[in-house]
C-alpha cells in the first residue's frame, strides 16, 4: 500500500521540501500535517494532484495532527488501490495492528478491509480482518462526547459539496503499478470513507475534532475548490498523473 515519490513530477518534490520545512519550522506534527492533508488529498481525488498542494497550504496554516489520519489513508489505499495492486498479507497485519492501537479509528480500518473484500476483484480474507479489527472497537470511548454543532453543520455542508463536485464524472487516472485505470466503485468508496471519518471526528469531538483531523478537512476542501475552479479556468487545473 506504499506509493513511491517519484522526483520526476515537480508536485513531489514541492512536497518532500514542504514537509521537511514544516518538520524544521513548527516541529514534527506540522510536518506530518501536511504531509498527511497532500497525501490524502491525492486519495480523494487521485485526477487533480495539484489540488494536494493546495490542501498542504491550508494544513500548514492551522491545524494539529491525529494518529488516525495514518489509518485513514492506509484504508483509503485499500480501498481504492491507486498504488496498483491489492493489499498483501503485511499490509494487512500492518491495518489490523494499527487498528488494534487506535481503538477510536478502528473502525476505518474495519470498513476498509470490508470494502475491499466485496468490491471489484475482492480480496475475501478481509472480512475475517474485519471481523478482528472490529473486536478492537470494544475498547473505543469516541462516542463518550458525540453530539450536534455547529462544526457538523458546516461540515456537512461541505461534504455536500464534495459529492456534488465528485460524483459528476469517472476517474481517469490509473493505479501507480500496472497502468490499470482505477475502478470507479472503488475511488467512490474510498471518498465516502474519508467523508464518512470526517463528519464523525466533529460529530464525536465538536472544534477538537476540526483541529485534529484539519489535515482531512484541507484534502477535502481543497479538491472541492480546485475541481469548482476547473469549470470556470479548465487550462489551469490539469492533472500531471503524480
Amino acid at each position: 500500500m506504499w506509493r513511491r515519490l517519484d522526483p520526476g513530477y515537480p508536485t513531489n518534490v514541492a512536497i518532500v521540501l514542504w514537509v521537511a520545512l514544516g518538520w524544521w519550522l513548527w516541529g514534527w506534527g506540522s510536518g506530518l500535517a501536511i504531509f498527511f492533508a497532500w497525501a490524502i488529498a491525492r486519495e480523494l481525488d487521485p485526477d487533480r494532484p495539484p489540488a494536494a498542494l493546495l490542501a498542504a497550504l491550508l494544513a500548514t496554516l492551522w491545524g494539529g495532527y491525529s494518529g488516525g489520519l495514518f489509518l485513514l489513508l492506509l484504508g483509503m489505499r485499500f480501498v481504492n488501490r491507486t498504488p496498483g495492486l491489492p493489499a498483501r498479507w503485511l499490509d494487512s497485519v500492518l491495518l489490523l495492528g494499527l487498528a488494534w492501537t487506535r481503538p477510536n479509528a478502528a473502525w476505518i480500518a474495519a470498513s476498509a478491509f470490508f470494502l475491499d473484500a466485496v468490491l471489484e476483484k475482492p480480496l475475501k480474507r478481509h472480512l475475517v480482518f474485519g471481523a478482528l479489527a472490529l473486536v478492537s472497537m470494544a475498547y473505543s470511548d469516541s462516542l463518550s462526547g458525540a453530539g450536534v454543532s455547529p462544526q457538523l453543520s458546516w461540515g456537512l455542508l461541505l461534504c455536500l459539496s464534495f459529492l456534488s463536485v465528485c460524483l459528476t464524472e469517472a476517474p481517469d487516472s490509473g493505479g501507480d503499478q500496472g497502468g490499470h485505470r482505477l475502478d470507479p466503485s472503488r475511488v467512490l468508496s474510498a471518498q465516502m470513507l474519508a467523508l464518512l471519518c470526517a463528519l464523525l471526528s466533529v460529530w464525536c469531538w465538536q472544534a477538537t475534532g476540526v483541529y485534529a483531523w484539519w489535515s482531512l478537512w484541507s484534502g477535502i476542501f481543497a479538491v472541492v475548490f480546485w475541481r469548482a475552479l476547473s469549470w470556470f479556468w479548465p487550462a489551469g487545473t490539469g492533472s500531471d498523473s503524480a
